[in-house]
């Protein structure tokens, strides 16, 4: 079963207390509560640590650099804040009902090996944080490095989200397939079914789009925040380092370059993970439009009778539409990129009128 890649990463996850420890665990004890407690504890301890380790960077930016920075810095606190706190402590069952709607509906067939993806990705993270490392000891040494702890604990809680984001967007996407796929069948056939199994089969698809209605509030619940956090992430990011190559040509020398690549790989990744989830939320809304397209096109072959069922399933799909939302501030389609491309620049214009202080 395709559910399988979520007991894989929630055996991954609980390790840095990104995730329950299984698809079964509604109730942690007194020791995995305390062992987040102290996740987190030891993450604001590294944060802070870090902060000071940075303040003679900070003082070296100008104003604008320094804004930037500080609201990326803050991000990304809010991030595990919100991760370690909020979804772990507060949103827990969200998991749960996320994983039940899941396997309560057949998957469309994949040629994709999710845990193959998985596991590979954790390794390209594991090399870019080996690269991170190094590029961090020989630009400020081995006890400056030591300070950079915690910063990454949450590219690695950030890197894990967008990748487990990813998965389950692509578990969503073949279920509503399958109910797609079903929808054609059902047109096909239908000439060789009498109504009481064409009801069936009507009801069964209702009651399917009813429960991935409900998983995609559970997805909202867990992975809306951590999305809009992301987006601020890569937006600020990508800001702050445009305006380091404009402004400053001695990052392309010596030891300064290693650790400019690292941060650089790290905004890709997290572009490459926002684009992913833009693309797979507009592939599921997209399928949703298909299968009501095939609902309008099985009912013109519907008797009197089968009429009144396939119009309680038109409102049904119409009324329960998947909507993805980033903390409930706008809605996750295809436009989201445009609006995404649109503020950015637009504040790297603003920013490229001032003149290095």
């Amino acid at each position: 079963m395709d559910l399988e890649i979520i007991d894989t990463i929630f055996t991954f996850g609980k390790f840095v207390a990104l995730t329950p420890s299984s698809t079964n665990n509604h109730n942690p004890h007194c020791l995995q509560k305390l062992y987040e407690i102290c996740i987190y504890v030891l993450y604001v301890v590294g944060f802070i640590v870090s902060a000071y380790a940075k303040s003679p960077v900070y003082q070296a930016l100008t104003f604008v650099q320094f804004v930037l920075a500080t609201l990326c810095e803050l991000n990304q606190f809010c991030y595990i804040f919100y991760i370690l706190v909020v979804v772990m402590r507060l949103r827990r069952t969200s998991w749960f009902r996320l994983v039940k709607s899941l396997a309560a509906v057949h998957s469309a067939p994949k040629t994709l090996p999710l845990k193959l993806v998985f596991v590979a990705s954790q390794l390209v993270y594991c090399c870019l944080t080996f690269f991170g490392v190094y590029a961090y000891i020989a630009h400020a040494g081995l006890n400056v490095a030591a300070f950079y702890i915690g910063e990454f604990y949450q590219h690695y809680a950030q890197f894990f989200y967008l990748i487990f984001t990813t998965i389950l967007l692509i578990l969503l996407l073949s279920r509503y397939e399958r109910l797609s796929e079903t929808l054609s069948q059902l047109i096909r056939v239908r000439s060789q079914l009498n109504s009481k199994q064409v009801v069936d089969i009507l009801q069964k698809i209702k009651n399917s789009v009813f429960t991935l209605k409900e998983g995609v509030e559970g997805f909202n619940d867990i992975f809306g925040w951590s999305i809009l956090f992301t987006i601020f992430y890569c937006v600020s990011g990508t800001l702050v380092y445009i305006d380091t190559v404009i402004k400053h040509n001695e990052i392309w020398e010596g030891r300064n370059a290693l650790v400019f690549y690292h941060d650089l790989c790290r905004i890709l990744i997290s572009w490459v993970g926002i684009l992913s989830t833009i693309f797979l939320c507009d592939s599921i809304l997209k399928k949703c439009n298909e299968i009501l397209a095939k609902a309008y096109r099985l009912e013109v072959k519907l008797t009197s009778y089968e009429i009144e069922e396939i119009q309680v399933f038109i409102d049904a799909v119409l009324h329960n539409r998947p909507e993805f939302r980033a903390a409930r501030f706008f809605s996750i389609d295809r436009s989201t990129l445009f609006s995404v491309l649109n503020s950015l620049t637009t504040f790297l214009l603003v920013m490229i009128q001032f003149k290095q202080m």
